[in-house]
């Protein structure tokens, strides 16, 4: 399943983008969000985990440079890519490890082209992940990376390589969340990987 965010200020270019990705992604099933604004895209960015971001720079409320950057301050390993009409940008897409700057207007083919990588990269990912909301916002976690999750107190405490991750929720909520085949719930309070 690829989680993919598709930022643009003008709809048809969302749905433009939309169908080709349904096109060239067709034995992938694809899981699809829209932001119609940079505010809106790193919001949903965030708080949902997407696999791959095709983003506009040009936008209204924030620009999807700045949209980029607050997405990095929380997940970097989502891959974004700038497709505008905007060349003078290319250079500033590297701060943020943009993977790849499209100019607009875009054929299909061309973007076949630069979706080839894309397509090898998700593959190899495979990585399960989770957001959760912890103090501050959202954390995204891989779910290969968490030793076991317990409630305590009424709080969700995720012990993972990285250290403690402080959350809220219920334990059946984030059982649902996580793979079945990599997790055991041993008692009412703890669930292991």
């Amino acid at each position: 399943m690829i989680r993919l965010l598709i930022a643009d200020d003008e709809r048809l270019e969302r749905e433009a983008l939309a169908e080709m990705v349904t096109r060239r992604f067709v034995e992938h099933e694809i899981v699809l969000e829209e932001a119609e604004n940079g505010r809106k895209a790193a919001d949903t960015a965030i708080l949902w985990g997407a696999d791959l971001i095709l983003m506009d720079i040009e936008m209204k409320f924030m620009d999807g440079m700045m949209a980029a950057e607050e997405i990095r301050k929380v997940d970097t390993e989502v891959i974004i890519i700038f497709i505008t009409n905007s060349p003078q940008y290319a250079i500033k897409g590297y701060a943020v490890q943009a993977l790849d700057y499209i100019l607009k207007p875009l054929s299909y083919y061309a973007f076949c082209q630069r979706m080839n990588h894309v397509r090898e990269l998700l593959e190899r990912r495979q990585k399960h992940f989770l957001t959760v909301p912890c103090a501050g916002g959202v954390q995204k976690l891989d779910v290969s990376d968490i030793y076991y999750v317990e409630i305590c107190d009424h709080d969700l405490l995720f012990h993972t390589k990285q250290g403690e991750v402080h959350s809220t929720g219920s334990m059946r909520d984030v059982e649902q969340k996580l793979p079945p085949e990599n997790f055991f719930r041993s008692s009412k309070a703890y669930l292991v990987n």
